[in-house]
């Protein structure tokens, strides 16, 4: 049975399917794939286990990484399963990134997994990135605030000495920024 690499790719209960001929994924696929918080984290669980996952197993990972402080973990992993087993698992064997055993409720990477994770890995650096350009804006003007406050009501011999050191946190920031994956976003 030949299934299209689209967003329409479906597959049959209980047939085996074959990843489609096209080298690379369309990129309206890898949006609609990675569009979804679950399937998000399917990938990444499979992306760190080589092997095949049982989809009870996956489907815990997946709650754990989708929950929220005010969910039922029970009602989530419920839910999650099913969505798993239903939707997410059928649509990712369908275009190749997984292969998914309905009958034995097995998963492992698929075929063209590596079509995806570059996507995966260049968002989970961008991600880190972002993350990394909060915190220096966040610590950068607190420095500032901090040693400027600091400064105006310290006598005038010692508002030399924080203004020198206000300066040198600031060229720091910018050394450490530029030779270093930290980034300040804005």
């Amino acid at each position: 049975m030949r299934l299209t690499a689209g967003l329409d790719a479906v597959r049959d209960a209980g047939k085996t399917t074959e990843p489609p001929d096209q080298p690379g994924l369309v990129d309206a696929t890898i949006f609609d794939i990675l569009g979804n918080e679950r399937r998000r984290a399917c990938l990444h669980c499979l992306a760190e286990h080589e092997g095949a996952l049982s989809v009870s197993a996956l489907g815990k990972q997946v709650a754990r990484a989708v929950a929220d402080a005010e969910a039922d973990s029970d009602e989530l992993y419920d839910s999650v399963y099913i969505s798993l087993c239903q939707t997410h698992l059928p649509k990712l064997d369908a275009v190749g990134l997984v292969e998914y055993e309905q009958n034995r409720k097995r998963v492992r990477q698929g075929p063209r997994f590596d079509a995806i994770r570059d996507q995966f890995e260049a968002a989970r650096t961008t991600e880190k990135q972002s993350s990394d350009g909060i915190r220096a804006e966040i610590i950068v003007p607190i420095l500032t605030v901090a040693i400027g406050a600091a400064a105006i009501l310290s006598p005038p011999a010692a508002r030399t000495v924080l203004l020198f050191g206000l300066v040198a946190i600031h060229v720091l920031v910018l050394i450490f920024a530029s030779t270093s994956p930290f980034t300040i976003s804005h």
